[in-house]
């Protein structure tokens, strides 16, 4: 081939190559994205985001599409607070031609932060299927709320006594704003009994503060009680809310954490000496109600009560000195069956206490039914007030919740015949001396009233008797067998609550072949010793542990056997 071919050959390669660039390459030099946007927005304060794209190429971009993409916190004017991406056709695009789009935006949140919002502008070159873009973006600089809120709270309240909270609002922007709401969430705990301002109609925690003008504030007062237990903390939230477009916005929200103050009169609740306890089925528990004088008054005709809450309780079963109300499940003392709570004197202590049973058994009956609680809502009051406070009695409250722990049970049945496990055994039944009899072992599996973890079964083979390797499981796990240990192991995993209590339980069935020896004629021998489950209850994050007896060769479970004999046959 002549050198003149080769460099002909060289140029066309270089042609096609340079046509392929020409019409595939990044074209983003050939676009410019420009922006237009306020030095600084305010929070809550709606605002026009404007993009200016030029096409400086000599190609028409076909098919353009420009899409918005927005941070956490800003938002599409009439929108979803949660779209986070806005997406429009533009069509064509000329050689030389301005476009521009403008979306107005509002800021719910970040104020003195940066925010950045991007453009993509996504095309296609006319003669061409490839698709190019280009992308750029925008800080915004983000101020202070256009409305701010002050949220004035105290921060100790006693028990039962009526505190004040205080909003103030203020519009900082130099624009009004229209479509104004306020709403205070507030804990169970509180109790809301007036407002400085009518609240909406229909609801107590809600007030419409209409069109608020540039530069104005207002104040809104709110008056209330709390009752709960000592030094509990309850949160409070104000949230001012504004209507854009037929989209309401929140546009500000202030909390604040208010907690009740340790009351002159002290109440404490242990169960069984013991901080922590949980309980399990059949449980004996003592619940010891301590009380304290914390005051320099003598508190009189004192009382105490007891809510006791939950399906576990065996209530026919309580032992106190209380008067028990079987209808509410409430336990009374007062002067009249304690007289040491006819007068408590400054500094003066003492208890009362109830013993009572936890139930025998689970009273499952759903899928739902697990993580059982014991609650016991106790509280001490009398009528006596301190010196200068504006209650009209004293008291205390204290709650005590204490978890059950779940249980779960293992089964080990044996069998000689077991057609309904697909398990065909063999030998001879009454077992003979040197002759090889085969059973199979079933483990059932019932677990109660909470998940658990790392569940796993395992027994020992008992002198003569081999595993076959024959398994079945109703899981993927099936048990397996060690032989230098002699062990068969089942490990499980995880289980839910109720399975096998709702449904069908979980059960593994593996063969065993057991050969007597001459010594143990006459006698019915072990063929597996006892069976141990233990698993970690997830609910109350403590071991659960259970046993099955000893599987024997006159296996009892088996209603095919007949015959009264089923000791080992000369």
């Amino acid at each position: 081939m002549t050198k003149t071919r080769w460099m002909l050959i060289v140029l066309v390669l270089l042609i096609i190559g340079g046509g392929y660039y020409w019409y595939s390459r990044p074209r983003g030099s050939e676009i410019s994205l420009e922006f237009t946007k306020p030095n600084q927005v305010l929070v809550g304060q709606p605002f026009t985001f404007t993009v200016a794209f030029s096409n400086y190429s000599d190609q028409v971009f076909d098919n353009a599409r420009l899409s918005i993409i927005l941070p956490d916190e800003v938002s599409f004017v009439g929108q979803s607070p949660d779209q986070r991406v806005a997406e429009q056709l533009i069509g064509d695009v000329g050689p030389g031609s301005l476009n521009q789009q403008s979306r107005d935006l509002i800021v719910l949140g970040g104020s003195q932060s940066i925010k950045r919002v991007e453009a993509k502008l996504s095309y296609r070159v006319s003669g061409s299927s490839a698709e190019f873009e280009s992308r750029s973006g925008a800080d915004i600089a983000i101020g202070q709320p256009a409305v701010g809120l002050t949220f004035t709270a105290p921060q100790n309240v006693p028990n039962g006594e009526d505190f004040d909270l205080t909003i103030q609002y203020q519009n900082n922007s130099a624009e009004d704003v229209r479509g104004l709401r306020l709403q205070l969430d507030y804990p169970q705990a509180f109790k809301l009994k007036k407002s400085s301002l009518a609240p909406v109609q229909g609801v107590t925690n809600a007030w419409d503060l209409g069109t608020l003008p540039k530069s104005v504030g207002g104040t809104i007062t709110i008056s209330g009680s709390a009752v709960g237990p000592e030094q509990s903390l309850m949160n409070f939230i104000a949230t001012l809310s504004a209507d854009f477009l037929g989209q309401d916005y929140t546009i500000s929200k202030q909390a604040a954490d208010v907690s009740i103050a340790i009351s002159p009169l002290a109440l404490t609740v242990t169960l069984n000496n013991s901080a922590g306890y949980v309980a399990h089925l059949s449980d004996t528990l003592t619940y010891t109600l301590r009380y304290r004088n914390n005051s320099d008054t003598t508190f009189t005709n004192v009382t105490i009560s007891a809510v006791l809450t939950g399906e576990l309780f065996n209530m026919a079963a309580i032992q106190s000195a209380a008067a028990f109300n079987s209808v509410s499940n409430t336990l009374t003392w007062n002067t009249a069956n304690t007289p040491a709570l006819a007068n408590i004197a400054p500094g003066q202590e003492g208890s009362v206490d109830m013993t009572l049973k936890v139930k025998d058994a689970f009273p499952i009956r759903r899928l739902s039914d697990k993580n059982y609680t014991l609650k016991v809502q106790a509280q001490v009051e009398s009528p006596t007030v301190i010196p200068g406070t504006a209650a009209s009695k004293t008291f205390s409250l204290v709650n005590l919740e204490t978890r059950v722990a779940g249980q779960i049970a293992v089964r080990a049945l044996g069998f000689f015949r077991d057609a309904a496990a697909g398990i065909l055994n063999a030998g001879p039944y009454p077992p003979k001396v040197n002759a090889p009899t085969q059973y199979s072992i079933h483990w059932v599996i019932q677990n109660y009233a909470t998940d658990v973890s790392n569940v796993v079964v395992s027994a020992f083979l008992q002198s003569g008797t081999r595993f076959t390797g024959t398994v079945v499981s109703t899981i993927d796990a099936k048990p397996v067998y060690n032989a230098a240990s002699g062990e068969v192991r089942w490990e499980i995993g995880n289980l839910a609550a109720t399975k096998g209590v709702i449904g069908q339980p979980l059960e593994a069935v593996f063969q065993i072949e057991n050969t007597p020896a001459v010594n143990q004629v006459g006698q019915t021998i072990p063929l597996l010793g006892e069976t141990r489950i233990q698993a970690n209850d997830m609910f109350v994050n403590a071991a659960l542990v259970n046993s099955a007896p000893s599987v024997l060769s006159d296996v009892r479970d088996d209603p095919t056997i007949t015959t009264s004999d089923r000791k080992v046959q000369p």
